[in-house]
């Protein structure tokens, strides 16, 4: 689905940048590579484009040469980092409030897929699902270290899940996994990420909770919740329908969502974006996953998103990933 499209928070990245750069990789280079503005990134408030973030995450732990990046990350997270999103954990009465609270403002790090806990018998499972897309292994990864050093902080207790569950593959080897993470029992291929915590866990108090703040906090989120129905999600809603067999453009869309272009412009303008912004970037998660989830040759895929010819769209993709659709194709399935 395009809604899968998403965003997540500046405040990501930016720390990513800054881990990999701690390392010695230049991290303004690898920014660029993945299409993001260093002045995009700098905004506190600023939102980017979830596919554009998980090639980031990809190339950052290629660039490092770390095959267990994304945990690595999670695990040397210093709270309070992500700002707003850590203190909402952070400031809550007990570990089951500061899930319960995250659960429900995720939107302030990340739009698209879910979050949810649930409770079997003595233990809760906590469950978040990311959104679609190409390769979120290193992301998956983090958000399973983020919790757990979340939680450790916040209680001052060695917690450790009984289980934990990955939606990415078995590895040929996850002992080093399973190390970081601190936990005996994972399995792979699971239809979410989960970890598994006991009903004591989860009554502990945290050392930090702030009831007044807490509920400043919530509120100053509340604030930042997307619109369920704006106008980048129709116009991407619109999109979402393909490219071939009827005629795409403003004109043919604002007269679908009953408004005049020049109105449709205004109000993409004011969302931060723009109609061709939005073609593109459509344009381009559809062509990520008919490169990855089909054998449709590149001339028809550039045919099916309505490009001029298989030129035009190998341009429009090198643009965006630094290669062709046919490397793309290759090193994705690799």
């Amino acid at each position: 689905m395009i809604a899968s499209l998403g965003t997540v928070s500046t405040a990501g990245p930016r720390l990513l940048l800054e881990f990999v750069a701690r390392s010695g990789v230049d991290s303004r280079r690898l920014a660029r590579e993945a299409g993001l503005d260093a002045e995009q990134l700098a905004d506190p408030a600023g939102r980017v484009e979830t596919r554009l973030a998980t090639d980031l995450w990809n190339r950052a732990a290629a660039a490092v040469d770390d095959p267990l990046f994304g945990v690595h990350f999670g695990r040397d997270h210093q709270p309070s980092r992500l700002g707003l999103f850590d203190y909402l954990f952070l400031t809550a009465n007990t570990l089951e409030d500061a899930f319960d609270t995250v659960i429900r403002h995720v939107f302030v790090a990340s739009t698209g897929g879910a979050y949810q806990q649930a409770r079997h018998g003595s233990r809760v499972v906590v469950e978040r699902v990311l959104s679609d897309g190409p390769d979120y292994r290193h992301a998956e990864a983090f958000v399973l270290g983020w919790q757990l050093t979340m939680a450790r902080h916040a209680t001052g207790r060695p917690i450790r899940p009984s289980h934990v569950g990955l939606a990415q593959p078995a590895p040929k080897q996850h002992r080093g996994l399973a190390e970081a993470l601190g936990v005996a029992d994972i399995d792979f291929g699971c239809s979410a990420t989960t970890i598994t915590l006991t009903r004591g866990d989860l009554d502990l108090p945290l050392l930090s909770a702030d009831p007044m703040l807490a509920a400043v906090l919530r509120r100053h989120a509340e604030q930042r919740r997307p619109a369920a129905d704006s106008w980048p999600h129709r116009v991407r809603a619109f999109l979402a329908d393909g490219f071939t067999g009827r005629i795409v453009t403003l004109e043919t869309a604002a007269r679908q969502m009953a408004v005049s272009p020049r109105t449709l412009q205004q109000h993409l303008h004011e969302a931060g974006t723009s109609w061709r912004v939005e073609v593109e970037a459509v344009r381009d998660y559809l062509a990520v996953d008919l490169l990855r989830n089909s054998q449709l040759p590149v001339t028809a895929i550039a045919n099916q998103l309505g490009y001029s010819d298989a030129r035009a769209f190998r341009r429009a993709f090198h643009r965006r990933h630094s290669r062709s659709p046919q490397e793309y194709r290759h090193d994705t399935s690799a």
